[in-house]
């Protein structure tokens, strides 16, 4: 089958432009009250075997060094992240310092090279579940989860994984109180395009529509492609064969 990519623009007009991103900050997060309730983009996963060097080649791809984040406890992760304005990437990588035993653990630590893994949508977690029965597909959750960050403090937050509907469906996430990595982080570009390509392209499409999600998705190989504009030019992220078979889920 001839493989094609659509890609979804997704314009961010918040900071992350190329050219001067290593001396941005993220713009603050909206004050209590004012936060949008409707589903939306809210990060992309890229998994690699080691986070040390997971996060030197970020710097030397986007020409920003990204934060750590900390240690996912209990799953058997950490993570650094880069903000790309209204949403931001997370590099995640199995944590040295835990002794849990996953397939995403086990696949991430045997992985070659970097690659997308999957990307999450933010939301009211209890709506989304109901719209996923109404559309067919199960799912696990909300499950409460916390990362101890590099200072010592703890974040809190709810996750939702569907247990169906194929290659490019999102997980779901609802940070209750805690700051949204977008407006804490270094700000490594700006987010220029979004693609998912899939067999079931129809179906998926069908149920990020009933989501509220405007996501274009084409007809294909199954395949994810990030595009980011940063201060070194356009980095192009991919999802590869062994990305492609980690399921973040199975860390529970």
């Amino acid at each position: 089958m001839k493989r094609t990519t659509a890609a979804v623009v997704l314009l961010l007009f918040g900071s992350g432009c190329a050219g001067n991103a290593g001396e941005q900050t993220a713009e603050p997060a909206p004050e209590s009250g004012q936060e949008n309730t409707q589903m939306k983009l809210d990060h992309f996963m890229y998994a690699v075997a080691d986070l040390d060097e997971g996060m030197a080649w970020a710097e030397e791809a986007f020409g920003v060094a990204p934060a750590f984040g900390g240690s996912h406890e209990g799953l058997g992760t950490r993570n650094a992240l880069l903000s790309l304005g209204d949403t931001y990437l997370e590099i995640i990588a199995p944590d040295p310092a835990q002794s849990v035993e996953s397939q995403m653990v086990t696949g991430m630590a045997a992985t070659r090279a970097g690659g997308l893994v999957t990307w999450a949508a933010q939301g009211d977690l209890v709506v989304t579940k109901g719209l996923l029965e109404e559309a067919g597909i199960p799912s696990v959750g909300p499950v409460e989860t916390r990362r101890r960050t590099a200072d010592g403090g703890l974040l809190v937050w709810d996750l939702l994984f569907p247990q169906g509907g194929g290659y490019g469906m999102p997980f779901f996430i609802d940070w209750r109180d805690s700051p949204h990595p977008a407006t804490t982080m270094p700000v490594g570009g700006e987010l220029v395009s979004f693609g998912i390509s899939t067999p079931d392209a129809a179906d998926l499409g069908a149920v990020l529509a009933g989501l509220g999600l405007d996501v274009e998705v084409s007809e294909g190989e199954p395949e994810m492609t990030v595009v980011i504009e940063g201060a070194k030019g356009l980095v192009e992220l991919v999802s590869t064969e062994e990305s492609r078979g980690l399921s973040p889920s199975s860390r529970r």
